[in-house]
């Protein structure tokens, strides 16, 4: 289990080199420019931000869609101190995924987290969607239009 958290802090680490999938930026967000964590990152005017890594995946050595939803749960539920708020199926043109919602308080402020993740043959797409919980609420829609505009 301990190597499987060092593999996913390692992958996780990783982008691919160039942006393989095409996203639709909505009028609220601006995208952010030269951030090497991420292939893709924008934010709102109040502070919610989305970020989408595309990592290359050797589907070879096994890890379907419900073996990195479960890395990623633990990993955010052990070294982030986040909760589960709930779990859904996604989809993003062919792309079928599952949505982790998370929440924390920090001090006496909630905040919101999501983790989406697709995988196909080539790519596990990660996408990130954060915020304090009351800016977060009115972007929601935004947020989730952007999520399902990712085209590999």
């Amino acid at each position: 289990m301990t190597r499987a958290f060092v593999s996913l802090s390692l992958l996780l680490s990783l982008g691919a080199c160039g942006r393989p999938f095409d996203v639709r930026t909505s009028s609220r967000f601006v995208e952010l420019e030269d951030d090497p964590s991420y292939d893709y990152r924008a934010t709102t005017a109040n502070g919610v931000v989305v970020g989408i890594r595309a990592i290359e995946v050797d589907r070879d050595l096994g890890g379907n869609l419900a073996f990195w939803v479960e890395a990623v749960e633990q990993r955010m539920r052990r070294i982030g101190g986040y909760a589960v708020l709930s779990k859904t199926d996604v989809r993003a043109g062919r792309l079928t995924g599952k949505q982790i919602r998370f929440g924390r308080d920090e001090g006496d402020r909630p905040y919101r987290y999501w983790v989406t993740l697709f995988l196909d043959d080539d790519y596990l797409y990660l996408c990130e969607a954060g915020g304090s919980q009351d800016v977060f609420q009115r972007s929601e829609r935004e947020v989730m239009a952007l999520i399902r505009s990712i085209r590999p």
